[in-house]
């Protein structure tokens, strides 16, 4: 599958992007989500962090991925 392939809605989207922080592992993971559903991407980025960065769940946690999401137009 290429990424022309895969079928998003137009618009404004948030993108987290773990490679913006650099980390033991590397990590290249990027999850996005409509502008809408900011909580949604928010969480799921906050699952990743805990599970696979071992970083506990706080209100800071949640303040810093959602001041480091991007915006692109799709």
């Amino acid at each position: 599958m290429a990424l022309s392939d895969i079928k998003v809605a137009s618009g404004s989207w948030l993108v987290a992007n773990c490679a913006d922080f650099p980390s033991e592992q590397n990590c290249q993971l990027v999850i996005m989500g409509p502008s809408g559903q900011k909580d949604d991407l928010v969480t799921a980025a906050v699952a990743h962090a805990i599970a696979e960065h071992g970083h506990a769940d706080s209100a800071e946690l949640r303040e810093g991925i959602s001041g480091f999401l991007r915006t692109v137009e799709v």
